[in-house]
């Protein structure tokens, strides 16, 4: 499994707040353990999900 493969399993399944998981992709992003796209989509992911929690 992949950093990324990993990163989406945790995201779809809430297994970190918002915050921490956060952190947790910008380290993997800041060690070159994720691609441009990847950590994008990592991010948009995370996103669509503190907005679906807010509405």
């Amino acid at each position: 499994m992949s950093v990324y493969e990993l990163c989406k399993f945790l995201i779809d399944r809430k297994r970190y707040e918002h915050e921490a998981m956060l952190n947790k992709v910008n380290v993997f992003y800041a060690n070159n353990q994720l691609k441009d796209d990847e950590y994008t989509g990592l991010l948009t992911v995370m996103d669509e999900q503190k907005t679906q929690a807010e509405a």
